[in-house]
């Protein structure tokens, strides 16, 4: 996060220097403002998605995705706010942070895409480099919420994968993996509905 405030740092150093430039015309100046006004938006945008939300202590649950096209975020926003809408807090991390995070008062509930034949995507790619910080969730209740596309031999490998090791780990399934084709509607309703909040 300290790259991040120094980028924009000196993207903001950059726009006043161009500012008060003489050596450049009106139309080039504003070329340049632009070009480095959207990337300190594009950077706002990013320190806003890897900044976890909810509060900094446990929360009731602890939603963590793995995504490469977006898909596994964006139902993990929806199972917070249906799990908020029902009274608990839920905090939402990548994957790849489940060491960093607190670990949840009531569970974990993971999100997780497979890509291509059977592989992580970039989100959850480095998640159990030393898993040696899961037995934390030795008795901790999870499910898993896997999504694939049965086109591929290794329909939803990564997020049974994720499964597996977390039990190997001593933590309790609530319920067995969810396996979604294509984010398919139907699937995702049965998730809520076995979390409680459909």
């Amino acid at each position: 996060m300290l790259w991040l405030n120094a980028m924009m740092a000196a993207l903001m150093a950059a726009i006043l220097v161009v500012v008060n430039l003489d050596a450049f015309d009106v139309g080039r100046k504003a070329v340049a403002i632009t070009a480095m006004a959207g990337y300190c938006v594009i950077l706002l945008r990013y320190r806003r998605q890897i900044r976890p939300a909810g509060p900094a202590g446990p929360s009731d649950y602890l939603i963590v995705y793995a995504t490469e096209t977006g898909t596994a975020r964006q139902l993990a926003k929806i199972t917070a706010r249906k799990l908020s809408g029902k009274g608990a807090s839920a905090t939402i991390t990548e994957l790849n942070r489940l060491a960093e995070a607190a670990i949840p008062g009531k569970a974990l509930l993971v999100i997780a895409s497979t890509t291509g034949n059977g592989d992580s995507p970039r989100t959850g790619d480095g998640w159990a480099n030393g898993d040696g910080f899961l037995t934390a969730y030795r008795n901790k209740d999870f499910a898993v919420l896997a999504l694939g596309d049965r086109d591929y031999p290794c329909f939803c490998a990564f997020g049974i994968d994720v499964a597996a090791r977390l039990g190997s780990a001593g933590a309790r399934p609530l319920f067995d993996p969810v396996l979604v084709n294509r984010a398919d509607p139907a699937s995702v309703s049965y998730w809520f509905r076995q979390l409680g909040v459909d």
